[in-house]
Formats: structure tokens, C-alpha cells, sequence
């Protein structure tokens, strides 16, 4: 035939999918990787031709992307399997003999959103339904590209292979290489021979996984590599002769997870190894063995089940023997040991919808003694403060209008300090079952009532107390009834508001071992009316060349609140709020039921904002105050013990409080807040925070806190100054586009100690990140603890994005704790 115009034609052909997964594509003794990557090239767009939404996306330490092109032809909406097959090209089909057809020529063959470029022809066997392509060959569909050297495609099982293939998923951005692709449609089987993969730029691989033979199990969503080498900077820092099973994408499977490493002065080298079963779609374990140099070995593991109205999940650990343990000191305050040879935790985590506003939730949680979470739970270097372990169970209805509960609680403290004055033990919930009911009607009046009942109980040790303790109630159990119903009617109108409130809170106790004198079923009703108002003022003003809007809301809350004595009731879960703004339209000084503040006071508040035309508020400046017309009597003082007062109860105005924001710049931000005793010229608490935030690289923060009286009990060390007097610096600080610095030093001027101070440098790149931190801390169920020690460490992060944090640590999370603004690289920018 002679050669004719390029045409298309539609033929009866059916082109199987030839799909890629993520995972560990990886090869041994292989050719360079990149040598055979120049047609994956094509769709690499460097840091200077990329479009601004996508250069946005980019680390800095990054000089390009692979990005897809646009797709373009007739049928690319449709699924290949829907479409017809379409071939394009230069130069004849040639059909020599019935059922073979030829194109000598570059050919384009599309089916749907999928297409198929050989650059030598191809040839199409109907007899056996086999196509080979020659040449170059490109293969692209939705989120892939696949170039290689030549293929052949047996339509009929479904079987596919390509030669010298280079492959790149542009979502991950993961591309590699492999001797040989093969690629089963039917099962979703894909084979690599001598396949490699990365995500590092393709010009400068930092990271490169190899394997001498991989295939991927689409269907399952399950890897197996044999002979996996992971080379870093062109070193091979792992080897694994074996072959191993890992999941592909979000899959799960069985296999062995990233190691955790870190190093501590009371621990030395901490190892651990975490391995998963993933037993069945709805449930799974976590094994891990771990070795601390200096105590022993441990194991711990996880259980997780998904029911169908609820996720379970239990963790057990055992340390057997802890070589620290000196049984000669184990009972010595302060002493460098535990008090347990054995260590172990047990904590069990449900939550249930039962359907139909039906709610379960259980959180229980043991340890074999109060130091577990500081000797062995450092792997998180602390970022759960663990000053007490709850013991939880609740079960709760609702619908639109009422809420009914039940709940038993108990909670252990591992506070030293607290936990070593025995009346301070929490009271337990055995249990607590609480109604309420909120309804609005159509005129706006709005009701309700809130009630509960809880039985409160408490172990404590006879041996301990002194006589005058039990005869001022130390062993006081009992039940108490509450029920507060209450009625407003809110008016809210553009440009003020007013809302009228009414509320009786009732409440009844039934005590035993009460203290003496005082009776074992006292009442009390008190009657509690309060009404805030304010108003709303707007104008347009002008300042520094930007147009704002100035609002002025000016704020009046009238409280009153009968007084009733209560000195004689115990507290069994009762406190006093700290005083803030937000305190001065409160109804009640106190949280739970065993006290209602008796009040009759004026609260007036003013706020001015200036917003910017896009919405954003510039600055805020609130300034407030509590004008008392009559003392107050009630406080948390009871039979058992006197508490220090957070506020004193007979001046005629409380703290003046100013709190501010204001945007310095794009960059900057000011915080601060103050609250000014008038009557005694002193400051009763005051902070303030300078932010530095320049777009989540460049972070400087300073602050300092000051807090003149704190809810610490009056036996508080006497050695330690409850004062709080804190300053806390934070920084982080780009040197370059791979390097930065960070540290935070947070000081407790009031016991000239130091709270947390850590240093650490960083080096990443577009693909890794690596942290070396240097920390020394006290612990946070320490700190009232005048014998406490400071923890220090050193502490190693080796992070390669697609592969996971390899040695574990816990430095994201210290950071992102630690440093305000703090942002973790995103695996995928």
C-alpha cells in the first residue's frame, strides 16, 4: 500500500489497563536509575516554569515537579473499558496475511482516557489477540506515565510487558525505573525485575529504594520485594536479603513498621520495633519489643476492633524486671529508682453509637506505679502531659430537646506532689446520672433545666489521717441531688442585645462520716438572676492608607445570686475559675455544684475592633470590670481545710482587665493581657506574646507570664514559690533553602529553673528531612516537686517523605507543641 495522509481509524481492539500502585518499588544490582528516565522527562516542569498555584506547594529546597499534562482527544470523559479504540498514525496499516495487521510507522493508539504512543509501529495478531509495540514506548493515563523500550500485550489474559521501563504517579510524585514491567489485568498483578523507586528530584536522587524482584498485588493492595537495598546518597544503608511484604497506598498489611530510636539520660539507648497484623479488615495488632540499654527489655502491643456501632482498642505493656530497681531505696523519697522491680500499663479506649441518640464511651487506663510514664513512656518526649489517668465509662441518650446520662469515673494521680497529700485525692463517680432539657419557643422565650445525681466515694488511707482530719470530715462519702431549672427570654437585634435569665440551683446531699457538727443531709436553693445588654457601633475609619471598619461594644452585665451559708458542705468536685474576661459575664465563680457564689454586682465591658475591608480584624482592645455592691462570703473553704482565695471577697470592684491584639504587621502580632488590683496598686496577672510569623518559615516568639495568685493549696513546698513568673522564647530560622535552626527556652524566674530548653539544627531536602535536638526539661507531673530533677536528652530524626519518619522520636510533635506556628513539611508538598 502507499502511504497516505495521517488518519484515525477505529478498530475492534480492547487495550487491558495497564495500572501502577505506590510502594516499595525497589531493585538491586541494577542499572542507574535515572539512565533510563528521560521519557519521564517530559512532563518535569522546573521551579521557574511553574504555574503560581503550584510553586506555592513547593519546599523551597525543591527545583521542579512532575506535572501532568492536559488530556485531549474525543473520548477522554469516558472509562477505557466504554470507549472505542482508536489508532492514529502517519503511514499505512498493512495487512500482508488474514488476521495480522502492521503499522510501520509512529502510532498513537487512544481508548478513552488512556493512551499508548510507539514510535516504531506495531503489530496486531488476531489470531491470538497479542499487540506488540516497537520503539519507544509512552503509556499515560490519569496520574501516570510509563515510558519504556518495546511492548507486548496479551489481551486474552491479560497479560503486559514493557522493556527498560521508567514509570512517575504525579499525585505522590514517586517515579522509578525496572528492568522489566509486567502487569496482569485481570489479577492486578504488577512485576518489576530490577525495579527502583524515589521521590527525590530525578536530577539528584538523595534516596533511591532498590529490589532484585518486586511485585505489587493491586487487587489486595499488598507489596513483596526480595532483596531490598536502601541506599542514601548513593550509600546503602539497609539491606534485607529476604523478601518483604509491605501495603501499597493506604492498604494494610502485615509487616515490619518503622523503627523508634532515642537516647536519655535514665534510659540510655532506647530501640524499638513495632510489628502489624493486620488479622481481618476489622481488626488488627501491633507487637513491639523493645530494648532500653539500662532497664531491660520490654514488650508491649495494641488491639484494634471496628464493630459495626463501635472502635475498641487495648494497649498493654510489661517491663518484667527494671534493672534500675533498688529494692533498698524503692522507699526513699526522691530516690533514683522505681518503686516497682515489675512496670507494666494497661489502657482500654471505646466508643460506641448505638443508634437513635445513644452514646458509649469507656476510657480506662492502669499503671504499676506513678513514675511508668516518665521511666518509660519518653518516647513522645512528653507531649502528653500525663499528670493523672482516667478510669471512664459513659452512657448517654439525646434528641433535639433532651440529654440523659450516666457516668462512672475514677481518676489516679501521678502528680508526686499532690499525690502524696492524701486528702487531695479526687472523689470517685460511682456513679453520676444526669437530665437535661432545653426548649425554645416560637416567641423566643427559651427554658430548660439541667439536674444530675452522682454518689461520691474516695479510699483513703485511716493510717495517714490525723485524728482532728477524720473529725473535720477527711472521710466524708456521700450522694448529692442537684436540679437547676431556668428561663430567659433573649432579644437580639442589629446593633444591641438584651438577655433576661432567671435560675433556681437546688441541690441536696446525703453524707456519712461527715464532719462533726454539721448535719448529713443538708439542702440548699438559691435563686440566680443575671442580665447582659450591649450594644454594637460602627464607623469607616482610615489608618495608614487602609479603610476599616471601627466598631465600639459597650457591655453591661447585672448578677445577682442569693447568699447562702455553705462553709459546712464538703467539695467533692467543686472549684474556683480563674478570673479572666470571659469570667466577668459568668453567672457563677465556682464550676461544679457544692458552691454557688452569692453575687450582686455589675460587670461593665467595653471593645473596640478595627477590620479590614477583607474581613480581618486588625486590632481588638477589650478593657472590663466587676463593680460588687455587697461583700462576698461564700468561698471553697470547708470543715477539712482552708483554701488560699483567688480573689479577695470584700473590695468593691474586682481586677480591672484590658486584653488586646493587634497586628503589627502582615508578619507581627501583639498579645497581651492584664489584670490591674486598683485598690492595692499591684498586678494580679499579666502576659504578654510578640509573634513573628513570616508564611510559616521564618518563626520568632517571645513572651512572659505573670500570675500573682495560683490555685495551689496553702501546702504547697514550701521551698517552691508559687508565684508563676515565666518567660518562654521560641525560634525557628532558615539558613539557607536546605538548612534551619531551631530552639525554645522556657524559664521559671520565680525557682530559677529551667522548664524546657531545647536547641536542634535541620537539614532537609526535597525529599528527606534530618533533626538533631539537644533537650533538657522538667517533667510537667514534676513540677511542683521540689526534688525534681532535669531530664536531658539527645534526640535524632531521620525522615524520608513516601518512607515514613525512620527512627521515630517524636520531634514533629515536639516541636508543634513547643514553638507557636511551627508547621511539619506536608509529605505531599
Amino acid at each position: 500500500m502507499s502511504r497516505k495522509p495521517a488518519h484515525r481509524r477505529a478498530v475492534a481492539l480492547r487495550l487491558r489497563p495497564i495500572a501502577l500502585a505506590t510502594g516499595l518499588l525497589t531493585v538491586a544490582q541494577a542499572a542507574p536509575l535515572w539512565a533510563q528516565q528521560e521519557g519521564i522527562m517530559q512532563d518535569w516542569v522546573s521551579r521557574d516554569q511553574l504555574p503560581i498555584e503550584l510553586l506555592n506547594q513547593l519546599r523551597s529546597a525543591c527545583c521542579g515537579l512532575f506535572v501532568e499534562p492536559p488530556l485531549s482527544g474525543e473520548y477522554i470523559d469516558l472509562d477505557p473499558d466504554q470507549a472505542p479504540t482508536e489508532i492514529e498514525t502517519q503511514t499505512n496499516v498493512r495487512q500482508p496475511e488474514p488476521n495480522q495487521f502492521y503499522v510501520d510507522g509512529a502510532v498513537t493508539v487512544q481508548q478513552g482516557y488512556r493512551s499508548l504512543i510507539a514510535s516504531d509501529g506495531m503489530h496486531l495478531d488476531e489470531t491470538t489477540n497479542i499487540l506488540t509495540l516497537n520503539g519507544d514506548v509512552v503509556f499515560r493515563e490519569p496520574g501516570f506515565l510509563v515510558t519504556g523500550q518495546g511492548a507486548v500485550m496479551d489481551q486474552d489474559n491479560g497479560n503486559n510487558q514493557i522493556d527498560s521501563a521508567a514509570y512517575v504517579m504525579h499525585e505522590t510524585q514517586i517515579h522509578g525505573s525496572a528492568q522489566r514491567l509486567g502487569y496482569n489485568s485481570d489479577s492486578g498483578m504488577l512485576t518489576l525485575e530490577n525495579g527502583q523507586f524515589s521521590r527525590c528530584e530525578p536530577m539528584d536522587p538523595f534516596w533511591v529504594m532498590q529490589a532484585q524482584n518486586l511485585r505489587l498485588d493491586n487487587e489486595n493492595g499488598v507489596g513483596y520485594a526480595t532483596d531490598v537495598t536502601l541506599r542514601v546518597s548513593d550509600i546503602p544503608l539497609f539491606y534485607y536479603p529476604w523478601t518483604l511484604q509491605f501495603p501499597i497506598g493506604d492498604q494494610r498489611v502485615s509487616g515490619v513498621l518503622p523503627p523508634s530510636l532515642s537516647n536519655s539520660r535514665d534510659g540510655g539507648i532506647d530501640l524499638a520495633v513495632p510489628y502489624y497484623f493486620d488479622l481481618a479488615p476489622h481488626y488488627d495488632a501491633t507487637l513491639t519489643p523493645r530494648i532500653i540499654s539500662k532497664r531491660g527489655a520490654m514488650l508491649s502491643g495494641e488491639f484494634r476492633y471496628l464493630a459495626d456501632w463501635s472502635m475498641n482498642t487495648v494497649n498493654l505493656a510489661l517491663l518484667p524486671k527494671d534493672d534500675t530497681y533498688d529494692e533498698a531505696l524503692a522507699s526513699v523519697p526522691g530516690a533514683d529508682t522505681p518503686t516497682v522491680s515489675q512496670r507494666w500499663f494497661a489502657g482500654f479506649e471505646h466508643e460506641g453509637q448505638l443508634g437513635a441518640g445513644w452514646r458509649t464511651y469507656v476510657d480506662f487506663n492502669a499503671v504499676s506505679d506513678a513514675d511508668y510514664f516518665r521511666d518509660l513512656g519518653s518516647r513522645d518526649l512528653n507531649v502528653e502531659s500525663r499528670t493523672h489517668l482516667n478510669k471512664e465509662g459513659i452512657l448517654s441518650w439525646q434528641n433535639d430537646n433532651w440529654q440523659v446520662g450516666s457516668r462512672v469515673q475514677r481518676i489516679e494521680i501521678l502528680d508526686q506532689y499532690v499525690a502524696s497529700i492524701d486528702i487531695n485525692k479526687p472523689f470517685d463517680r460511682l456513679p453520676e446520672l444526669s437530665l437535661s432539657g432545653h426548649f425554645y419557643t416560637d416567641s423566643g422565650l427559651q427554658y430548660g433545666i439541667d439536674s444530675s445525681h452522682v454518689r461520691f466515694d474516695r479510699s483513703l488511707s485511716r493510717q495517714l489521717l490525723s485524728a482532728q482530719q477524720v473529725d473535720q470530715g477527711a472521710l466524708v462519702t456521700g450522694e448529692r441531688f442537684s436540679a437547676e431549672p431556668w428561663i430567659s427570654m433573649p432579644l437580639r437585634r442589629p446593633g444591641f442585645f438584651v438577655v433576661p435569665t432567671a435560675r433556681y440551683r437546688y441541690a441536696q446531699w446525703q453524707l456519712s462520716n461527715q464532719a462533726l457538727d454539721t448535719p448529713d443531709n443538708p439542702d440548699r436553693g438559691i435563686g440566680v438572676f443575671s442580665l447582659d445588654s450591649g450594644l454594637i457601633f460602627e464607623r469607616p475609619v482610615s489608618a495608614n492608607g487602609l479603610q476599616m471598619t471601627q466598631t465600639l461594644e459597650p457591655r453591661l452585665y447585672y448578677l445577682y445570686s442569693e447568699r447562702q451559708e455553705q462553709q459546712h458542705l464538703p467539695t467533692f468536685d467543686t472549684a474556683q475559675l480563674n478570673f479572666n474576661f470571659n469570667q466577668l459575664f459568668r453567672y457563677d465563680r465556682f464550676s461544679g455544684q457544692d458552691r454557688v457564689g452569692d453575687a450582686n454586682q455589675l460587670s461593665a465591658a467595653v471593645t473596640t475592633r478595627f477590620i479590614s475591608e477583607d474581613g480581618r480584624e486588625r486590632a481588638r482592645l477589650s478593657a472590663g470590670q466587676i463593680f460588687h455592691f455587697e461583700d462576698r462570703s461564700v468561698s471553697l473553704d470547708s470543715p477539712l481545710q482552708s483554701w488560699l482565695l483567688l480573689q479577695p471577697m470584700d473590695t468593691d470592684r474586682s481586677a480591672l482587665v484590658l486584653d488586646g491584639v493587634y497586628q503589627l504587621a502582615t508578619d507581627w502580632q501583639l498579645r497581651a493581657d492584664l489584670q490591674w488590683d486598683q485598690e492595692n496598686g499591684n498586678i494580679d496577672e499579666g502576659s504578654f506574646a510578640l509573634r513573628f510569623n513570616l508564611n510559616g518559615e521564618k518563626l520568632l516568639n517571645l513572651a512572659y507570664r505573670y500570675r500573682e495568685r495560683t490555685d495551689v493549696f496553702l501546702q504547697a513546698p514550701p521551698l517552691l514559690d508559687p508565684v508563676i513568673r515565666q518567660t518562654d522564647m521560641s525560634v525557628v530560622w532558615p539558613v539557607n533553602d536546605n538548612w534551619r535552626v531551631f530552639g525554645r527556652w522556657n524559664y521559671d524566674h520565680s525557682n530559677s529553673r529551667n522548664l524546657e530548653t531545647f536547641a536542634g539544627v535541620e537539614y532537609s531536602n526535597c525529599c528527606s528531612t534530618m533533626r538533631l535536638v539537644a533537650r533538657d526539661w522538667v517533667n510537667e507531673y514534676e513540677f511542683f516537686d521540689q526534688n525534681s530533677r532535669q531530664n536531658r536528652g539527645i534526640f535524632f530524626q531521620f525522615t524520608l517523605l513516601g518512607l515514613g519518619d525512620l527512627t521515630g522520636g517524636g520531634l514533629s510533635n515536639l516541636l508543634t507543641r513547643s514553638i507557636p506556628g511551627f508547621k511539619e513539611y506536608d509529605v505531599n508538598d
